[in-house]
């Protein structure tokens, strides 16, 4: 495992005592895991399920697999969210004072691109995903029945879930790279 300089540095000097645990590799699979439902919801599902001809059926396929999906990236967001906090504790302890001089020019735009990504999952979950599962489950039970210009509005709202999944893929990828130049102390 590669670790930064400024951590060795900090070894030596016995200020830190390095704890070899899993939280950074836990840490690295929930940002896969989270990476992973983006890209298939924005980049999978979504293209392969645009048929105008069947859009009634497509519509019920995506709901029913964002019922899925949205639950686990939405687990992953917050558990990455919390092991990020939880390590960068335990640094800001062992540097000191030096923590501002020596991160923040990577942390800062990482924490800016974390809640970035974090208000646009909001809006993807709760705003878009909620809404066509809810309407899609009174649909199968009969409750409501899908005129055209709702099934258009649906689409619609699907392509905004799509756009919404590519745009948190990208925030994503962002916040991945900056925590990996944070780990190589750049």
């Amino acid at each position: 495992m590669c670790v930064p300089a400024f951590l060795v540095a900090l070894v030596r000097e016995r200020v830190l005592v390095v704890n070899m645990s899993l939280l950074p590799y836990l840490h690295l699979v929930l940002a896969l895991v989270y990476l992973s439902g983006m890209v298939f919801v924005g980049g999978v599902l979504i293209p392969a399920s645009r048929r105008p001809q069947e859009a009634r059926r497509t519509l019920q396929s995506i709901a029913q697999v964002i019922k899925v999906v949205h639950p686990i990236s939405l687990a992953a967001l917050g558990l990455l969210i919390i092991t990020g906090a939880a390590m960068l504790t335990d640094l800001k302890a062992a540097l000191g004072g030096r923590y501002f001089s020596q991160l923040f020019s990577t942390l800062g735009p990482k924490l800016l691109v974390v809640f970035i990504l974090a208000l646009l999952n909001s809006y993807q979950f709760f705003g878009l995903g909620l809404r066509l599962t809810r309407f899609m489950v009174e649909v199968a039970s009969g409750q409501e029945v899908m005129a055209d210009d709702q099934v258009a509005a649906k689409l619609m709202l699907v392509g905004r879930l799509q756009r919404c999944a590519w745009i948190g893929a990208a925030l994503g990828g962002a916040a991945l790279y900056l925590g990996l130049a944070m780990g190589r102390g750049w």
